[in-house]
């Protein structure tokens, strides 16, 4: 067996790359969560949430496509 392709490798890589792609979600849902708290001064602003809300959503597509690639076939 090729200690390459094995599929305990596989598993660990998928998970990192699910894990990686992550981060930007969980960054800017603590930014805005921060934001609405009330005492972080601009992170509460209008024009500080709504692009954290765009990139929430666009970091919501990451996660899904990188699940979606490194799914079993």
């Amino acid at each position: 067996m090729d200690s390459q392709n094995s599929p305990a490798r596989r598993v660990w890589l998928r998970r990192l790359v699910i894990a990686v792609s992550c981060i930007p979600f969980a960054a800017a849902g603590f930014l805005a969560a921060v934001g609405r708290s009330g005492d972080h001064g601009v992170l509460g602003e209008w024009y500080v949430l709504v692009p954290l809300a765009i990139v929430g959503f666009f970091s919501w597509d990451l996660i899904e496509k990188a699940i979606g690639t490194t799914r079993d076939e």
